[in-house]
């Protein structure tokens, strides 16, 4: 759905984009960045998805929501009957999350799979009118690429571009882009292949070379300079797009990544996961795919993740998966990093090892400048992209981009 300020192909790319007034900020009404990680189900991964809904979501709604989920059927039935109930209550933000989480677990096949995400926009767009005008999207290969594109009040410090990893929404992300613009920045917020409406609506697959879609980004808002930040995967992504386009004066990357496959040997164990490195070495597809679909047969939790997998990078088999992954690394590209560089990471990341912090800022030999952050338990902020409390984060972003800007005056 091409709205407000969108452009598409063939039109004028020159769209004026309008600034914001200040009661467009009220969207932190309904989504606020939170302050703390909590215990809401036994299941870690779930947990973790629970408690990114807890940034529109009160807790102990969630809570009791929890307690009806022992299944990924379950979290899909529970989502859908508390999203029609925010619905027809009027709590348009809150029920749209409520799909998008029923939406995310949601088997690949089922028929309503793609409506329901493009609703929950739709019902993001009712409740704050004013994103229309902040909204793009950037023609791109077959598809596009949606953009939110957020004007401080007064003339911009800089330029902050912002995207997520393997799963994550702009409008998740956008408490995130709200701070950064409220704190002077101009912020552009897209979702590249393989995430988002790039890959549901155009089924863009995801890509290990990701300046391709940084490219186009920053030609389609004709940015010369700027400060690109990835989340959680996206601490891969953004350190490649900064080794090729030299637009990137400062990455940031929210969630340290040098090597994805390193997630797997995490999640696997050392033992399985050396096996399975063998298998795929040997090109050994048949033997990889029965093993692995097996093992799915009986964890629905697995199955889902090998098809979510297999969805986003667009492989269509375990194997061809898994080989996928392993291109997902910095081994060829991080000696070309040459700006200034901060990686964050929390201490207890659930989904990556945290040698990958180090392994990935060692990497970087020519970057002119490499700052690490870990945080922990006690800062709320050891885990995964630091989602129970990000307010940290962004602070420590915002303190050292205006440390490299008194530097460079001195």
């Amino acid at each position: 759905h091409l709205t407000g300020g969108q452009v598409v192909a063939g039109s004028n790319p020159a769209v004026p984009t309008k600034y914001l007034k200040l009661s467009y900020f009220c969207y932190g009404k309904f989504m606020k960045l939170a302050k703390n990680f909590y215990q809401i189900h036994s299941d870690p991964g779930l947990n973790f998805t629970l408690n990114r809904l807890a940034w529109t979501i009160p807790v102990e709604e969630l809570k009791n929501v929890a307690k009806q989920i022992n299944s990924l059927k379950d979290w899909v039935k529970e989502m859908l009957t508390q999203a029609k109930s925010s619905e027809e209550e009027g709590n348009l933000v809150v029920a749209a999350r409520y799909y998008q989480a029923a939406e995310f677990y949601m088997p690949f096949e089922h028929p309503e799979k793609k409506a329901i995400y493009n609703h929950s926009i739709d019902l993001i767009g009712k409740a704050m009118p004013e994103l229309s005008d902040c909204r793009f999207q950037i023609p791109y290969e077959d598809g596009f690429l949606p953009a939110l594109k957020l004007q401080p009040v007064n003339k911009p410090v800089g330029t902050i571009v912002c995207h997520g990893g393997f799963d994550s929404l702009i409008e998740e992300m956008f408490p995130i882009l709200e701070s950064f613009s409220k704190s002077g920045f101009l912020v552009i917020g897209f979702e590249g292949p393989g995430q988002g409406g790039a890959l549901r609506n155009h089924k863009l697959r995801m890509t290990y070379d990701w300046e391709k879609p940084v490219c186009k980004v920053l030609d389609f808002f004709k940015i010369n300079e700027c400060t690109l930040i990835g989340m959680s995967l996206g601490g891969y992504l953004a350190a490649r797009a900064s080794a090729y386009d030299k637009r990137v004066h400062e990455l940031v990357c929210w969630g340290a990544l040098y090597d994805f496959t390193s997630a797997y040997k995490l999640r696997l164990g050392e033992r399985k996961f050396k096996i399975l490195e063998i298998l795929l070495n040997l090109k050994l597809s048949f033997l990889v795919n029965y093993i692995i679909l097996k093992a799915a047969k009986d964890d629905d939790i697995l199955f889902w993740a090998l098809q979510h997998g297999m969805h986003v990078s667009g492989t269509s088999s375990p194997y061809d998966f898994y080989q996928w992954v392993r291109t997902i690394n910095l081994k060829d590209s991080a000696h070309l990093i040459n700006c200034h560089s901060f990686l964050v990471m929390g201490n207890e990341d659930h989904l990556v090892p945290t040698d990958q912090l180090y392994e990935e800022a060692k990497s970087m030999i020519n970057a002119k400048s490499v700052k690490t952050l870990m945080l922990s338990k006690d800062q709320l902020g050891a885990e995964h992209c630091q989602i129970g409390n990000p307010e940290l984060v962004i602070n420590r972003i915002l303190g050292w981009l205006n440390t490299l800007k008194v530097e460079s005056k001195s």
